[in-house]
C-alpha cells in the first residue's frame, strides 16, 4: 500500500470520528443555547402577563384566551406557548387551548420539567407578590428539541454535501505534497545498474534530504567497492598476461622440437595446448571487460563502415568456421535501407559480434549454417544449434555462466562483453528460441 493511500485512509477513518465528536458537542451547545432562549422568552412572557393582571376586573369568571386565526401563525404554531393564570384560592382565571393542561402548585414558583398526558413540559410559575395571582407559561420539550435538530441538520448538511469535494482537495493535495518523493523514485527507477552518481538534494523538502543523503553515502560505498573489483580484475588480468605469452611461447616451441623429432602429441599434451589457449583467451576477455566497465559511453562515434566491418569480421572468424565445418554469410537490409547503427565505435562493435558469432559456431552442429543478418530495427546472429533451455535464457549474459555439461571451451564472458557493448550503444541483447533456431538480438532498449 502506498503511502498516499494509508494517509487517505486515515483521513477516511478518523474524520467520522471527528465529526461525531464535533456533533456531540454541536447538540449539547445547541440544548444549552435553546433551552436558555426560551427560558427567557418564557420568564419574559410571564411578566406580561403578571404586568397586564391587575386591569382584570374582580371576581371574574375563568376565561380562554383568544386564538390567532389561521393565516396569522406565521412559522411559529400557537401552542408553541402555553399559559395559564390562577387567583389566590387556586381557581383559573385565564387559560388558552394548552393552558387548560398546565397543573396548579400553590408551593411556590420558578422552573418546572413536568410530564402531562405522557408529554414532557418545561413550565415556569410566577406568583404575584401579595400571593394574589399565580402565572405559569409552559412549553412542550418536543418543540426545543425539533428546534435544536433543525439547527444541527442546518449545520450537518452543507459538511455532507462538501465531503466528496474534501476528499479530493485532500487527496490532490496530499498527491502534490508527495510529489518530490514520486520524482525521487522515478529518477533511481530509470538508473542503469552502474548510474551510481549521487542524487541532487536541493529542490527536495528537508524531510527527504536525510534518505537522499542516506542513499549517496550508500551509492558512494557500491562505486567504491565496484572501482576495487574493476581494478583488482584489470590488474590481475595484466598480471597474467605476461607469464602466459611466455608459457605459450615456450609451449611453441617444445611443440615445434618435438614435430621436428618426429614425436606426435600425445593426447595429454594436447590438452595443454587446449588449456593454454583458453586461459589467454580469458585474461585477453577479462581485460576488454574491465576496459568496457570503465566506460559511460562509446569511446568515439563515427560512421560505420558495414561492408568493410563484415568483411574484417568474417576474415577473422573463417579459419574457426572451416574447423567447425560450418558456413558463414550475412544478410543485408533492403536496398535504401540502413542498418540498425549508422555511427558508433567500429571497434567495441566489431568485438561484440565477433563474440556471437564466435559463440554462434562453437555451439552451432558441424556442416551447420550461421548467420548475421542486418536490419533496420535489429542485429541479428542466427544459428542451428540447440541453444539454450527456457529457464537458463535470463541467465545469459551473466559473466563466467556456461551451460551445464557443455563441452566448448569457454570462459562465460563471451556474451558479458557483447552485453556491455550493446549497452554502451544504447541497445539491448535478448535470445531466443524460433523455429528451429536459435536467435541473438540487439534492439534499441
Amino acid at each position: 500500500m502506498t503511502l498516499q493511500r494509508r494517509v487517505m485512509l486515515f483521513l477516511l477513518a478518523s474524520a467520522p470520528l471527528v465529526w461525531a465528536l464535533g456533533l456531540a458537542f454541536g447538540l449539547r451547545s445547541a440544548n444549552l443555547e435553546i433551552n436558555e432562549l426560551f427560558d427567557t422568552q418564557q420568564l419574559q412572557l410571564a411578566r406580561q402577563v403578571m404586568a397586564l393582571l391587575p386591569s382584570l376586573p374582580p371576581q371574574m369568571e375563568a376565561q380562554a384566551l383568544p386564538q390567532a386565526p389561521g393565516g396569522a401563525k406565521g412559522a411559529a404554531d400557537e401552542d408553541d406557548l402555553s399559559i395559564a393564570v390562577w387567583d389566590r384560592s387556586g381557581r383559573l382565571l385565564l387559560a388558552d387551548r394548552e393552558g387548560v393542561q398546565l397543573p396548579y402548585r400553590g408551593d411556590g414558583g420558578g422552573f418546572v420539567d413536568h410530564r402531562i398526558d405522557g408529554r414532557d413540559w418545561r413550565l415556569y410559575y410566577l406568583r404575584e407578590p401579595s400571593g394574589e395571582w399565580l402565572v405559569a407559561v409552559g412549553q412542550q420539550r418536543d418543540e426545543r428539541d425539533e428546534l435544536v435538530q433543525a439547527l444541527l441538520a442546518g449545520q450537518l448538511l452543507p459538511w455532507v454535501l462538501t465531503l466528496p469535494a474534501l476528499l479530493l482537495v485532500m487527496a490532490a493535495a496530499l498527491r502534490q505534497a508527495l510529489q518530490p518523493l514520486r520524482r525521487l523514485g522515478e529518477e533511481l527507477r530509470q538508473r542503469r545498474a552502474l548510474e551510481l552518481q549521487p542524487l541532487h538534494d536541493t529542490a527536495l523538502p528537508d524531510d527527504l534530504k536525510p534518505l537522499v543523503q542516506a542513499l549517496n553515502a550508500l551509492l558512494a560505498r557500491v562505486r567504491e567497492q565496484i572501482e576495487h573489483e574493476r581494478r583488482f580484475t584489470a590488474d590481475a588480468a595484466h598480471e597474467l598476461r605476461t607469464p602466459l605469452a611466455a608459457l605459450q611461447a615456450q609451449w611453441d616451441t617444445a611443440q615445434l622440437e618435438a614435430a621436428r623429432a618426429g614425436h606426435a602429441a600425445t593426447p595429454a599434451q594436447a590438452k595443454v595446448g587446449e588449456g593454454l589457449a583458453r586461459l589467454s583467451r580469458l585474461v585477453t576477455q577479462m581485460l576488454a571487460l574491465a576496459r568496457l566497465e570503465h566506460l559511460d559511453a562509446p569511446a568515439q562515434r563515427a560512421a560505420i563502415d558495414w561492408s568493410t566491418l563484415v568483411e574484417q569480421l568474417f576474415g577473422e572468424l573463417l579459419p574457426l568456421a572451416e574447423t567447425r565445418q560450418a558456413e558463414l554469410e550475412c544478410q543485408w537490409p533492403p536496398r535504401g535501407e540502413p542498418p540498425l547503427l549508422v555511427h558508433g565505435d567500429s571497434a567495441l562493435l566489431t568485438l561484440m559480434l565477433r563474440n556471437l558469432l564466435d559463440n554462434a559456431l562453437r555451439h552451432s552442429p558441424p556442416h551447420g549454417r550461421v548467420t548475421l543478418r542486418l536490419a533496420a530495427d535489429a542485429i541479428e546472429v542466427i544459428d542451428h544449434g540447440p541453444g539454450v533451455p527456457d529457464e537458463l535464457l535470463p541467465r545469459l549474459g551473466d559473466r563466467f555462466f556456461r551451460l551445464p555439461g557443455q563441452a566448448h571451451a569457454g570462459s562465460g564472458l563471451g556474451l558479458s562483453i557483447a552485453t556491455r557493448i550493446a549497452a554502451l550503444h544504447g541497445l539491448v541483447l535478448q535470445a531466443r528460441r524460433d523455429s528451429g533456431v536459435f536467435v541473438m538480438r540487439v534492439s534499441p532498449a
